[in-house]
């Protein structure tokens, strides 16, 4: 689920850099253990303001997929994507990735794992990361 950062900025609303790696992060309600992503300051549901920083699972259902054959700027077709339920307890709309071909691969149900992943560079010359999930053997 980490990817080896090359000693540049990440986005710190959605990634995180540690020595082992860039890790997605959300944040917990430490009052009524709700998770949120992207972070959050106060809690929707409770109003509290004791949100913690945490690295999610990466573990996670897809919920639901589409596979497109028309391009969109920057991914080669065809690819897939879809909604993954997190085992934190929220969904993510994202790209799916080793899951070719889409038909025998990809189930609604099934388990998936998320990786990070290179998507490019900026203006300056600064990486770019995503997260995608893929096909998982892991049920828990």
């Amino acid at each position: 689920m980490k990817a080896k950062p090359r000693g540049i900025p990440v986005v710190k609303k959605f990634f995180r850099e540690t020595p082992e790696g860039i890790e997605v992060i959300a944040s917990r309600c430490s009052r009524c253990g709700s998770y949120f992503f992207p972070v959050k300051k106060v809690c929707p549901h409770c109003l509290d303001e004791t949100m913690e920083e945490v690295p999610i699972s990466g573990k996670g259902t897809l919920i639901s997929f589409s596979v497109s054959y028309d391009g969109l700027r920057g991914i080669k077709p065809p690819y897939a994507f879809g909604y993954v339920k997190l085992k934190e307890g929220f969904m993510l709309f994202s790209l799916l990735t080793d899951c070719e071909p889409f038909e025998e691969k990809l189930k609604i149900g099934m388990p998936v794992e998320m990786v990070i992943e290179e998507m490019g560079e900026d203006f300056y010359g600064n990486v770019l990361y995503t997260y995608k999930f893929r096909p998982s053997e892991d049920q828990s």
